[in-house]
């Protein structure tokens, strides 16, 4: 099955250099991207104009992530710092400073009260959003930590690194669980909607975790190459994963069998994200967003009567670089290969 290019909405042109991360805002009508060129990019969805240019970090832009309502944006570096800004304004907040290398990913607490980074410096640090202080740091990792993800209720925090995913537990502040089963480094994790369940991925396979139990209850291992990005639907029922090999798998986590695969795409695939309603699949691949109907398997057209709610449905951040966090000489090539642009394109599945 082919994916076919049918409409291009909007070619979001304005880096210089490669673009490392996006996310959607709560309400799906602005997206931000953070870049190579050391630049963040506030972008008007319907428009396709870019609204503010944030300007402040002295090296690339590995992370941005928006706050659950939408007023705060962080972003996280290889300057090792991390930058608070004010939505509307485009103005700095506030600058966060801790770790003493690339920050490379950032995620808020479902609340938004506070932050968690991670970094190259092998460390996760805690931050009051609201005074800009550090809460707490955990140690342990032996390699770069890639990615951190909060549970649904806030309570945990996993961290991907190595071959390991750490849960932290943020009140009590100590390391609850040790999830060991990966044989290369883990790019992704991703909570149920219920909590009780953690996907990882990393390497050729997928591993479906029981949090409460702090063990692994399913491998999904039908990957032909490294799988870079995992997220659940809205009901936990399904499981959608990217991978280097082009493609795009639906996992049925019942069954832990393999429901579809969506080929024909070009490049890897470095973010996948189910819309609130479950409806809608997006991935983000080279510099594209596709957008999937998940029931048809077609393409999203600007003349269906959805299409102009579609994008406020993004409530859950795409995030590039989550499932891309350390360049490889693979990556590398990839990157170089493409021009400085991002577009927003939707596709035809078949």
């Amino acid at each position: 099955m082919e994916c076919q290019n049918r409409i291009i909405k909007a070619k979001l042109n304005g880096h210089t250099s490669p673009v490392w991360s996006i996310s959607f805002s709560p309400d799906g009508t602005t997206l931000a991207s953070g870049s190579d060129d050391q630049s963040i990019n506030l972008w008007d969805v319907k428009t396709g104009q870019c609204k503010a240019k944030l300007d402040g970090h002295r090296d690339y832009v590995l992370s941005v992530c928006f706050s659950s309502d939408g007023c705060t944006l962080a972003s996280g570096s290889g300057d090792k710092s991390i930058r608070l800004w004010d939505v509307k304004t485009g103005q700095q907040k506030a600058r966060l400073d801790g770790h003493s290398n690339c920050v490379s990913s950032v995620c808020f607490s479902p609340n938004g009260k506070i932050l968690a980074s991670g970094s190259y410096d092998k460390s996760v640090c805690i931050w009051n959003v609201k005074t800009g202080k550090q809460k707490d740091k955990f140690e342990g990792h032996s390699h770069y930590v890639f990615s951190v993800c909060f549970s649904p209720d806030g309570r945990l925090l996993a961290c991907g690194s190595d071959k390991l995913i750490r849960l932290w537990n943020i009140k009590q502040r100590y390391e609850q669980a040790l999830l060991d089963g990966h044989y290369d480094y883990v790019r992704q994790e991703c909570f149920s909607p219920d909590g009780t369940r953690l996907a990882s991925c990393g390497d050729q396979s997928i591993l479906l975790w029981n949090v409460m139990a702090e063990k692994l209850i399913a491998t999904l291992d039908n990957q032909s190459d490294q799988v870079l990005s995992v997220c659940f639907s809205p009901d936990g029922k399904r499981l959608a994963s990217g991978s280097f090999n082009c493609s795009i798998c639906v996992w049925d986590i019942k069954t832990g069998k393999q429901k579809e695969k969506l080929d024909g795409l070009s490049h890897n695939v470095f973010s996948v994200c189910f819309s609130p309603d479950g409806k809608t699949l997006a991935c983000g691949s080279d510099k594209l967003i596709r957008l999937w109907d998940v029931k048809t398997g077609k393409s999203i057209q600007p003349s269906d009567k959805i299409y102009k709610d579609l994008l406020t449905q993004f409530s859950i951040p795409l995030n590039t670089n989550k499932s891309l966090l350390e360049v490889n000489s693979k990556e590398l090539q990839f990157l170089k290969e493409y021009s400085q642009i991002i577009k927003v394109q939707i596709l035809d599945h078949y």
